[in-house]
């Protein structure tokens, strides 16, 4: 289970790119450690209209560029490029994983009356505000078909945000530096250090957690130091009830098996990490795979049963954070070593 995030059209607009169709991707890859992108229909129809609207002017003032002549390059064929071809084929390439909400119920005379009034999301002076309505109403449709579960919603719009002050269910967030305040929070909350206290020291308070992430089995993990030891507590993520802790050093196994030079080191390496893989961060699962795909000695042995036993539910679990297409072929090929 993770965080459900609506995203409003600020925060993820992307006119200019011609690789890309989602704007704000180093937002959205912090956002997809810890939660389900979820996108208005409408704003997905509005990054296309952006896009659409800047192709077309760089298209006319490509067409009185003297280039054109000075490269022989034929206008009619400038003229004819189809641009709703190439939008939705950003569209249908983009990586980042998403869905997409929908308006389906008739709420025309409920907008009229927020415009009118001059009421939240539409202006206070203006009946400026259709788009920021729909948006907001989609949302109220969805949150019903999500029998009690809670919403981020990600916006810039301070008349969007007030349309939500009343709703408990929805916490608008600006950005992942507020939304990660906000999942925080109850951590270093007294009642949860005063959990944390009785699990493992006396002696933690909130300013020794470091960090907090989602690991393979989507619960969280909470790295904390108390008395100069570094101590690793697994959380289920929607009790938050304390599932288990260590104190163990499994960096040094992690080190040592990504730099192994002999297949018998790997083999020990991994016998003394195998029971800690709960406790990984993502930056050491993906140190670890990119090892697995590069490092000869491991991937020599791929079929080896520890060795396929340690490697394949991380990679399973957290391939959408390598980025490097060649280690997540050979790593498919790994998998289908027999």
């Amino acid at each position: 289970m993770k965080y459900k995030v609506v995203f409003d059209t600020n925060s993820i607009r992307n006119p200019e790119s011609v690789t890309d169709f989602l704007g704000g991707r180093s937002e959205l890859e912090l956002f997809l450690k810890v939660s389900e992108i979820i996108i208005p229909d409408i704003v997905i129809e509005e990054i296309k209209n952006q896009k659409r609207k800047h192709l077309i002017s760089k298209r006319d003032s490509f067409l009185s560029n003297p280039f054109h002549f000075l490269r022989k390059v034929d206008k009619e064929k400038t003229k004819s490029f189809d641009i709703e071809k190439c939008i939705l084929e950003l569209v249908g390439v983009e990586s980042l994983p998403y869905s997409v909400i929908t308006l389906t119920t008739n709420v025309l005379e409920d907008i009229k009356k927020l415009s009118l009034g001059n009421l939240p999301p539409f202006e206070e002076s203006s009946d400026k505000g259709f788009k920021d309505a729909y948006i907001y109403f989609t949302i109220l449709e969805y949150l019903n078909n999500i029998d009690g579960d809670n919403i981020f919603l990600v916006t810039k719009d301070d008349r969007l945000k007030l349309a939500f002050n009343d709703n408990v269910r929805v916490i608008v967030v600006k950005d992942f530096d507020e939304f990660e305040k906000h999942i925080d929070a109850y951590f270093r909350d007294e009642y949860f250090v005063n959990r944390l206290k009785e699990k493992i020291s006396e002696n933690i308070t909130a300013e020794c957690i470091d960090e907090i992430w989602l690991n393979t089995e989507e619960n969280w993990v909470i790295k904390l130091t108390c008395d100069e030891t570094v101590h690793f507590v697994e959380v289920d993520f929607s009790s938050r009830e304390i599932i288990d802790s260590t104190d163990y050093n499994f960096a040094e196994g992690i080190d040592g098996l990504i730099i192994s030079r002999a297949f018998r080191s790997v083999h020990s390496y991994i016998e003394t990490i195998k029971d800690y893989t709960q406790y990984f961060s993502d930056q050491e699962i993906k140190q670890l795979i990119e090892a697995a795909a590069n490092n000869d000695q491991i991937y020599s042995i791929a079929t080896d049963e520890d060795v396929k036993e340690f490697f394949m539910p991380i990679f399973k679990a957290k391939s959408q954070i390598i980025s490097d297409e060649d280690v997540v072929a050979r790593y498919k090929q790994y998998f289908n070593q027999e």
